[in-house]
């Protein structure tokens, strides 16, 4: 029984040791990557600094963009206002211009009407009398019979 009791105490001492040595493995292991922890923590600290102006510098950014897109916003219906305001005062002037142009047109044609009344008939009636005069007198003096067809046409010709 002796010798499973030093068995056992054996046993039990390199289990100790072995536990020992696990625990320095953890301790060593724990030690280094805290140093890389703390080296870690020191370059992100070192790095926020810049990364807060650029975030500051992006905030500005995304501020200044709004601003701008409500400006051009306001701008772009501006315009879309003026450009109805155009399009209908034009629209209105066209019309006008239709008007005015269609009684321009009335009229010229009211003007032609009438210089064909007062200037056009009258010269056809006085040349017409006067073809009659020459005509009659012509049969009168010279003899003349019936005229030849001819005349006749040049005649319907002059009256037309």
């Amino acid at each position: 029984m002796e010798g499973l009791l030093t068995l056992f105490v054996a046993l039990t001492a390199i289990a100790i040791i072995t536990q020992a040595g696990v625990l320095v493995g953890i301790y060593v292991m724990s030690k280094r990557l805290s140093e890389q922890v703390e080296r870690f923590m020191r370059d992100t600290r070192e790095m926020i600094v810049p990364i807060r102006s650029i975030a500051d510098n992006l905030r500005t950014a995304s501020a200044n963009l709004v601003e701008i897109g409500l400006s051009a916003r306001d701008q772009f219906r501006r315009v879309e206002a003026m450009v109805t305001d155009t399009g209908e005062a034009l629209h209105i002037q066209l019309e006008r211009f239709d008007r005015v142009s269609q009684n321009v047109i009335d009229r010229i044609n009211e003007t032609a009407d009438i210089v064909q009344d007062s200037v056009v008939r009258p010269v056809r009636e006085v040349a017409a009398v006067a073809r009659g005069l020459t005509r009659g007198l012509g049969a009168f003096f010279f003899g003349r019979g019936r005229s030849t067809v001819d005349q006749a046409r040049q005649d319907e010709e002059l009256f037309i």
